[in-house]
């Protein structure tokens, strides 16, 4: 192959906050095709990152640009230009430095590592003598190095990174402002689709983990002989409706037989309300599937009646997926359907085969039995951060107690960025309220979550980022810092034409609320039909101090 000179046209990512400098040597022909960083497949750098920081392995540049940036790590590499015959590095000659000073200058760069020998020599050849910083060379990313497994990578980078970058600051944030960060977080430009994907994918992760925790703790005989328990104490005429009953929707299915041989796979029923907490679960769904898992998606609607944005459109693209032919069906489902073209990033993932999703329109009691009594996972995504009240309305408190006679039974629950019946403004438990064993959380924590006794219902809570916040919060800091200032100077001046706007404003709007079908940031819960206020200022209603998980 012969050499051609390349000259380096990515931009470094980096900012104020950034604390460790990574550097490889020259972005390879398929990152420069890509227009970004470790653009070929195979290379597993995006996939180490994601492992240290248990997070979904990023697929799009701003989704990769925002998980270096939230986790103050710079990229970029150590050549401006060079000759090169294709990717080979040991062919580099006539190279040229970047000027990392524009890196040094702007941020408090604790550390440089080279992502390879070539790199790490290149760097203490033209670099290190002018900036007069050292650099430490970790292994190489790049498939041809495979004598080093993802799992060495992980350890190796892990090593490295985590003791200077530190823990990542924990937000918690009432609801209200986390309608308003989603807001802003889309004026930026990532999509409130594009989150509830991300916020699905990380779900589906959870889950996923969940799974294959449970396979390796339990023979494949339980899942059967919990469903045998259920259909035990289902009364009798829920099973002669059961054996009756024919749906008006195609994609209503009935539970798959205990005796198929797909049902060594991981087993997950899905749980989805109306709103856009549903939709995280639609957006699951798809991922696991893909990722080898067996799945049911139970929904009180079907997809084309969801008007929730953007769960509308993430459960029609579920939907159609679950139309296409199977490519392992599963017996006794009466639907066909398909596997998902994306998945959670995990090794076992990587080399499952794709499953089937079934999709079950308000299925009835006995129907819902069967189906969760089969699951080694269940989640949550039925009611989410707008919920609030003292009870559940149905179908969804039979939902809900449903799971959590299963969880007793030994299956495991992931909620969806609440339990289900719990407020996560307030942290009061409504009657029913979920128990979960784990809880993925969207964007930033939230009060509820925070509270004393929230674990009984939460479990674990996960933090799911999806995007790089702190520049947000930070600007609402200084606005807010500014704010008191002038409130403190302007005296009752200040305080008499607030006023005098807030009344203008309530004026001018009276009687002429925001359509909910119109307006993308409304909470979405309140497209349920529950009937419930996703602002409620009820105080919560003391509860005991758990020091002890009581569900178990």
């Amino acid at each position: 192959m012969d050499a051609t000179t390349v000259t380096h046209e990515i931009q470094p990512v980096f900012d104020s906050r950034s604390r460790v400098l990574l550097l490889g040597t020259m972005p390879s022909p398929a990152s420069r095709e890509q227009g970004f960083y470790y653009g070929h497949p195979q290379n597993r750098f995006w996939r180490m990152l994601a492992a240290i920081f248990d997070e979904p392995a990023p697929r799009a540049i701003e989704e990769k640009r925002d998980m270096l940036l939230r986790h103050h790590i710079a990229l970029w590499d150590v050549l401006a230009s060079c000759e090169i015959e294709g990717a080979s590095d040991a062919s580099i000659r006539d190279a040229q430095p970047n000027n990392l000073a524009r890196i040094f200058d702007a941020a408090d760069i604790r550390a440089v590592f080279a992502t390879g020998t070539k790199a790490g020599e290149l760097y203490r050849k033209l670099i290190e003598p002018t900036l007069g910083v050292p650099c430490t060379t970790l292994p190489s990313t790049s498939p041809a190095n495979a004598k080093k497994k993802l799992a060495d990578l992980v350890g190796a980078y892990a090593k490295a990174l985590l003791p200077l970058l530190g823990e990542t600051e924990k937000h918690v944030l009432p609801i209200a402002d986390v309608v308003k960060l989603e807001k802003k977080i889309a004026d930026g430009g990532t999509s409130l689709s594009t989150l509830m994907e991300r916020a699905g994918r990380a779900l589906a992760k959870v889950a996923f983990d969940e799974a294959q925790a449970t396979a390796s703790q339990h023979s494949s005989s339980n899942a059967a002989q919990r469903q045998a328990d259920a259909i035990s104490r289902t009364p009798r005429d829920n099973q002669n409706d059961n054996a009756d009953r024919t749906s008006n929707d195609s994609h209503t299915a009935e539970v798959s037989d205990p005796s198929d041989e797909n049902q060594a796979a991981p087993h997950i029923a899905i749980l989805c309300g109306s709103g856009n907490n549903g939709g995280d679960g639609w957006v699951a769904a798809r991922e696991l599937a893909r990722a080898g898992c067996a799945v049911d998606l139970v929904t009180k609607r079907p997809a084309r009646e969801i008007s929730a944005e953007p769960a509308h459109e993430q459960a029609l693209l579920t939907e159609a997926i679950a139309s296409e032919p199977a490519n392992t069906p599963r017996e006794g489902l009466h639907k066909t359907a398909a596997s998902a073209p994306t998945a959670p990033q995990t090794t076992a993932a990587q080399h499952a085969k794709p499953r089937a999703i079934a999709i079950h329109v308000s299925p009835s009691h006995g129907e819902l039995a069967c189906l969760l009594a089969a699951a080694d996972v269940i989640v949550d995504a039925i009611l989410g951060t707008g919920f609030s009240g003292d009870s559940v309305l149905a179908p969804y408190d039979a939902w809900i107690r449903l799971a959590n006679e299963q969880r007793a039974r030994g299956a495991r629950i992931v909620a969806a960025d609440v339990p289900s019946g719990l407020s996560a403004q307030t942290g009061k438990a409504a009657e029913p309220c979920l128990k979960a064993h784990e809880t993925v959380t969207m964007i930033t924590s939230k009060p509820g979550l925070e509270t004393p006794y929230a674990f009984a219902f939460c479990g674990t809570v996960r933090v799911a980022p999806l995007a790089y916040i702190e520049p947000i919060l930070e600007s609402w800091k200084q606005r807010e810092t500014v704010d008191n200032a002038s409130a403190e100077n302007g005296g009752l001046i200040g305080i008499s034409a607030a006023t005098d706007a807030n009344a203008a404003l309530e004026a001018a709007g009276a009687g002429k609320p925001p359509s909910p079908k119109h307006d993308a940031f409304r909470r979405a819960e309140t497209e349920d039909d529950d009937g419930y206020d996703p602002y409620s200022d009820r105080p919560p209603t003391p509860e005991p101090l758990f020091q002890v998980d009581p569900w178990n």
